[in-house]
Formats: C-alpha cells, sequence, structure tokens
C-alpha cells in the first residue's frame, strides 16, 4: 500500500503542468505581485503606445521656428571651422601616411604634424563654443514645446531605443568574441548537450548584461534630455520618473524573454538527447536479446 501511495503521488507530481506552476508563482495571486503587474504594464504601455499628454499648436510651432532663426548666424559660423578641420585632418594623412606613431620617428614629420594637431585643437575649442550657443538657442526653442508634447516624448523614445540598439550591439560583440575564444579552447570531450547548453547560457547572459547596461545608460542620458526642454523641477522630476519606469518595464520584458528562450532550448536540449540515448540504448538492448537468442 506504500508503495503504491508513493506511485501516485509521482504520478501526480509528473502530472503537473509546469505552466500551472509558473502562473501561481509569478501570477498577480497578491496585492503585491498585482501592483508589479500593475507597474509593468503600466510601463510598457507608456514607452510603446502611449500618446503624448500635450498636443503641438501652431502656435508653438511657429513660436519655435522664430527662435531656431536666430540659430541659422551661429550655423554659419560653424560650416567654415568644419571645413577647416576636415583639411587639416587630410593634411594630417598625408604627412602621416595614415600609419600611427611612425611620424615620431621622423623630426621634421613630427614638427609639422604637432602644429596641425595644435591648430585643430584651436578649432575644436572654437566649435565647441559654437556647439554650446547653438544648445542654447535649441534648448530655448524647445521649451516652447514643452516636456510632455510630442517632441519631448518622441526624443526620450528615440535616446531609450538608442541605449537598447547599444545593449544589442555589445552582447554581439561580446558572444562573438566567445565564440573565438571557444574555438582556441575548445575540448575533443565535451558532449553535445553540455556544448549546447553553455552557448546558450553564454548568450542569454551576454544580452542580459547588454540590457543592463541599456538601462544604466538610458538613467543618465535621459537627464540631458530633460534638460534640454528647460522644464520645472516637479514637472521633470515625473517625466524622469515616467520614462525610467517605461524603460525599466521593457527591459524588464526582454530579459523575461531571454531567460523563457534560454530555458526552453535547454529544455529541448535535454528532450532531444534524452530521447536520443533512449533509442540508442533500445537499439542496443534489441542487439544484445537478438545476440542471446541466437547463441540460446
Amino acid at each position: 500500500r506504500k508503495m503504491e501511495g508513493t506511485n501516485r503521488r509521482d504520478v501526480a507530481v509528473s502530472e503537473v503542468d509546469p505552466l500551472t506552476v509558473v502562473a501561481k508563482t509569478v501570477g498577480p495571486t497578491t496585492p503585491k505581485k498585482a501592483t508589479a503587474w500593475f507597474l509593468w504594464l503600466l510601463g510598457l504601455y507608456v514607452m510603446l503606445l502611449a500618446r503624448a499628454p500635450v498636443q503641438i499648436t501652431e502656435e508653438m510651432n511657429a513660436e519655435y521656428d522664430e527662435i531656431m532663426k536666430g540659430a541659422d548666424s551661429v550655423f554659419k559660423r560653424r560650416e567654415p571651422i568644419l571645413l577647416e578641420i576636415r583639411d587639416i585632418d587630410g593634411q594630417i594623412y598625408q604627412e602621416t601616411g595614415g600609419i600611427p606613431l611612425a611620424w615620431r620617428l621622423d623630426s621634421r614629420k613630427y614638427t609639422k604634424v604637432t602644429e596641425l594637431y595644435n591648430e585643430r585643437y584651436e578649432h575644436e575649442k572654437e566649435l565647441r563654443k559654437i556647439n554650446a550657443e547653438l544648445e542654447e538657442v535649441e534648448s530655448e526653442a524647445k521649451s516652447k514645446l514643452g516636456l510632455w508634447s510630442s517632441r519631448g516624448v518622441n526624443e526620450a523614445r528615440d535616446k531609450f531605443w538608442e541605449k537598447v540598439s547599444m545593449g544589442k550591439s555589445f552582447a554581439k560583440r561580446q558572444t562573438i568574441w566567445d565564440a573565438f575564444m571557444s574555438l582556441l579552447n575548445q575540448r575533443a570531450d565535451e558532449e553535445a548537450f553540455s556544448f549546447i547548453v553553455r552557448w546558450i547560457i553564454t548568450i542569454a547572459f551576454n544580452f542580459t548584461i547588454g540590457f543592463v547596461l541599456t538601462l544604466i545608460n538610458f538613467t543618465f542620458s535621459i537627464i540631458y534630455v530633460i534638460r534640454s526642454f528647460q522644464p520645472s523641477l516637479v514637472s521633470g522630476l515625473a517625466f524622469y520618473a515616467i520614462a525610467l519606469l517605461g524603460a525599466v518595464s521593457v527591459v524588464v520584458g526582454y530579459l523575461l524573454l531571454t531567460c523563457g528562450l534560454a530555458g526552453g532550448g535547454v529544455y529541448v536540449a535535454y528532450k532531444t538527447v534524452s530521447e536520443n540515448r533512449r533509442i540508442h540504448g533500445r537499439r542496443r538492448y534489441q542487439i544484445r536479446s537478438g545476440r542471446r537468442e541466437h547463441y540460446d
């Protein structure tokens, strides 16, 4: 009877649906979990679907265009400096031949290239001053549109997706580097299952790091976007909190998707390897049984 009871419990445990276990674990079954789900879905809505609360009117556009006209003269001062820097870069390339540090061995080239670099540095200082003037004019113009306008919301979203792209690029580069190092340190006795699992975990880890870096970069870079619209302290803090909520929600979604794909990949690999071993073991058993019957 004890054996029968144990077998029944084992069957009951084996028949438990994994999705049911996951749903009970992370589902909104408690007030805290329900609040977390609400904030996550709200953040996704804010970052992906929500419209700007302030729509730009013709009067706002007219004020923006009027202020930006003052930047035309600044742009005209900027173009000659960019041309000078481009011309200096061409001269530096002619003197160095595109070979780094080799020009330091020639006294004539060293003197000439040093003068060119000093001249370029002076132009860059002037260019930074002009860029600062342009940023001030643009900031004054954007303040007429407002941080909560479609311009402010779109700039915040563009900044976030820019950081997401950078995080993905980091994960891809790191994965390629790991693949290169794996070729150098490859073990001949490694089983197929352990190889697949190791690479699934490696890729998932790289993308996790990439998405975490995305969130960290966005946390600081969004501050400059907010400041460029010159909002009040309360408005800026509210926008920052909402933008950060949206960013965290999207990153959490990416991380859940990454972990889900990694777990699914490991499960499929385990089932495939187990099935192959079972089939292989059955064939070996049949071969052995056939040999015994032959000898009998």
